[in-house]
């Protein structure tokens, strides 16, 4: 089990010291960027860093093409905080992308070519647009999906060698990802490194930091950021939902809710270049559907709904992957409310994971009536 330890140091000495060691070990160096708070924190300390010693860096950016227009806005930017150290790594290859929002569009292919008039924008003039790997070696983790987001990721980093690639994962936004990395050592005895293929590393310098230390760093460096976080800290919304990603697949697509408010010519131009959207905005947080907090009146039970949902799924081929991982999860109401979420939002490949145990509420009920 991982522990919160307490030491004379902030958080900000550390991720500065850990980011002077990975520069003393590796001289290639890539950092991995979204257009979101923390990897633009974490692109300013890197880059403070190769400045001090005159090293140039490579920025990787993988375009989803479905994102916001403020995200495109801030990429720009990071790249040109420090030009003469930067060697931008601005993707713009096809690959394909989950859409939560249809059945018949589950799948975006971002960039496809053959249909650049309804691409959300033109791609940038010095951009990389073909892959820059041998087809031969290239690697798809999902035969069913294709050649996907991850796999992009994973084949330009094993195209590289000996590179520390800097990714700017924190704890306390997704403890369970930094849990899997954590559990071994990578380079040295870095436990906020993994090791990979070709003696590269990912190195996470960032990853003891909290939601107010990233805002903190960013007022005191007068850094700019995405505007969604201000048009979203308008709305209320809380720290968890505050977050810049894609606006289609199954972890973000509660976004398109406000997209019409927060940037409308994206919201209508993502209407001509995906079926879906308008379901999304309509019904992006609607319990009773995309959601699935609130159980249609229809049905007596999850099981129920369920049974109903995987019988009328349109798609024979996704459908058996259901079925076959469904087999395995114990058959109850908190189980199977997690499996119609799988259904409704089209997660075939498993990325809202079902938490498979006997129903916490029902294991209370029965230990209350044993005690009484």
């Amino acid at each position: 089990m991982l522990k919160q330890v307490y030491i004379n140091k902030t958080v900000l000495e550390a991720a500065k010291e850990r980011i002077a060691k990975v520069f003393d070990d590796f001289e290639n160096i890539c950092i991995s960027i979204s257009g979101g708070k923390d990897s633009t924190v974490l692109a300013h300390l890197v880059l403070s860093e190769a400045q001090k010693r005159n090293r140039r860096v490579g920025i990787f950016f993988l375009d989803e093409e479905v994102v916001y227009d403020s995200t495109i806005t801030q990429i720009k930017y990071v790249m040109s905080m420090f030009p003469e150290n930067t060697i931008p790594l601005w993707f713009q290859i096809e690959f394909n992308l989950t859409n939560a929002t249809s059945y018949k569009d589950s799948q975006l292919k971002c960039w496809e070519k053959g249909k650049h008039e309804i691409w959300m924008r033109s791609k940038e003039a010095t951009s990389i647009k073909n892959k820059p790997w041998a087809k031969e070696n290239e690697t798809v983790r999902d035969k069913v999906k294709g050649f996907g987001f991850y796999d992009a990721i994973e084949n330009f980093q094993n195209s590289r060698k000996d590179t520390a690639f800097f990714v700017g994962l924190r704890a306390t936004e997704s403890p369970n990802r930094w849990r899997a990395v954590s559990k071994n050592p990578g380079h040295k005895d870095w436990y906020w490194t993994t090791k990979m293929k070709n003696g590269n590393i990912t190195a996470y310098p960032l990853y003891d930091w909290n939601f107010h230390d990233i805002w903190k760093y960013i007022y005191d460096n007068n850094l700019k950021y995405s505007k969604i976080y201000d048009y979203m800290y308008k709305k209320g919304m809380g720290l968890q939902e505050i977050r810049v990603s894609s606006l289609i697949h199954e972890k973000s697509f509660k976004a398109l809710v406000e997209l019409p408010e927060f940037e409308p010519k994206t919201y209508d131009k993502l209407l001509k270049r995906l079926k879906g959207i308008q379901l999304g905005h309509i019904y992006g947080k609607e319990n009773k559907l995309l959601k699935v907090r609130s159980l249609p009146k229809n049905f007596k039970s999850w099981v129920e709904y369920r049974d109903f949902l995987l019988e009328t799924y349109p798609d024979a081929e996704k459908k058996q992957i259901f079925e076959k991982r469904f087999a395995k999860h114990l058959n109850n109401n908190y189980v199977a409310r997690q499996q119609c979420r799988q259904l409704i939002l089209n997660d075939y490949e498993n990325n809202l994971p079902v938490d498979n145990k006997p129903a916490p509420r029902e294991e209370t009920i029965k230990k209350w009536r044993e005690l009484l």
